[in-house]
């Protein structure tokens, strides 16, 4: 009678053990567009304006590590409403902290009016995914 009891006090005790706690990484992702005089924590949107249809204009997205950790782009991605074509050429590498990574993103417009693009950097760190809305208009 008495083992029973034994391993239903022990079950008991292993329970109550606290489980391990997972690391976390404080690498965190600001994005920017070279060139912009805005500050890459305040910047949300960015208008690419005017481009006839037929052509195409590039600008540069930057994502820096703002955190205390080291982290890795994993990949850059766009999310595409309107009739107008985006591009992005995808990136991944690891960042220390205070480092960058820049996507080159194109606005080729196959259509007139106002088209419109979200960029959004994915990574291994646990803060949330950046991203930064695209506009612009095809003439």
């Amino acid at each position: 009678m008495r083992a029973p009891f034994l391993v239903v006090v022990l079950s008991a005790l292993c329970a109550c053990q606290p489980q391990p706690v997972r690391n976390t990484n404080r690498g965190v992702l600001h994005v920017s567009v070279e060139g912009d005089s805005q500050a890459p924590a305040l910047q949300l949107d960015f208008d690419i304006g005017t481009v006839g249809v037929g052509l195409r204009k590039e600008l540069v997205v930057r994502a820096t590590n703002v955190g205390v950790d080291p982290m890795t782009v994993l990949g850059v991605s766009l999310a595409t409403s309107g009739n107008g074509s985006w591009f992005v050429r995808d990136v991944s590498m690891p960042l220390s902290p205070g480092a960058s990574v820049t996507a080159l993103v194109t606005f080729a417009p196959v259509g007139q009016g106002a088209q419109a693009t979200q960029v959004t950097f994915s990574h291994d760190a646990d803060a949330a995914l950046p991203s930064l809305r695209l506009s612009g208009s095809g003439r």
